[in-house]
């Protein structure tokens, strides 16, 4: 009996001292912007605020913060952390405001020539336009009516991330003269070296966007 209230004992003072080892921890989650939607290991759990309740044996959670126009962050936050609220703040992703969503990136779209308009003005109008976005071509073989630029590189600072543009061009014979044209638009962290760490994006760069009606304007049917 003795033993059993010295146990007892010795548990509630450990309670007082310790009050985290009786209670379930809480801390509270508030992302700047307010609409931000909120994952904790991989689920959606809520928007702009979110309150962490540790148990048991649960030492930190993953969160990740998204919201449209913003860089996502991810981060782990910890039960030993001793602030009662954490605030996450999104930082303003400069590569959505310079571009535009476009179901045309990455992939081809054909131009059907006008009638006047022969193989080799069309190549030469295709030509120009090009020269007018891209300081060279990597490769331009009117023989095999084929035409591709190098990659030119945007940098974004502040948002730690850079885009890369090409356009390739193909000439194809159905029923009359038509090109094939792609942009390719691809986007990597700004420390990336070489081609490892690009992926395809499905936005365009603002001042590439004109690109498109120019060519139709230049060589396609009306």
């Amino acid at each position: 009996m003795k033993k059993y209230l010295i146990a007892l004992f010795a548990m509630v003072c450990t309670c007082l001292i310790f009050p985290n080892n009786a209670q379930a921890k809480k801390i509270k989650i508030v992302t700047t912007p307010e609409n931000a939607k909120i994952y904790v290991d991989g689920n959606y759990v809520g928007d702009g605020v979110y309150v962490l309740n540790f148990k048991g044996k649960d030492e930190f959670f993953s969160v990740k913060v998204e919201a449209p126009g913003y860089i996502e962050k991810n981060l782990r936050i910890y039960k030993h952390d001793t602030r009662k609220a954490i605030p996450i703040d999104l930082r303003e992703d400069e590569t959505i405001e310079a571009s535009v969503e476009s179901d045309l990136a990455n992939r081809y779209f054909t131009i059907n020539v006008r009638d006047g308009v022969d193989e080799n003005l069309a190549w030469k109008l295709l030509s120009q336009v090009m020269l007018n976005y891209f300081d060279e071509m990597k490769t331009s073989d009117k023989a095999s009516g084929y035409m591709n630029t190098t990659w030119k590189v945007d940098k974004f600072p502040k948002s730690e991330l850079k885009v890369r543009t090409s356009v390739q061009i193909k000439e194809i014979t159905s029923e009359g003269l038509a090109y094939q044209i792609r942009i390719k638009s691809e986007i990597a962290p700004i420390d990336t070296r070489g081609e490892q760490g690009y992926k395809p994006w499905t936005r365009v760069l603002k001042h590439y966007e004109p690109l498109i009606n120019e060519m139709q304007q230049r060589i396609g049917k009306h």
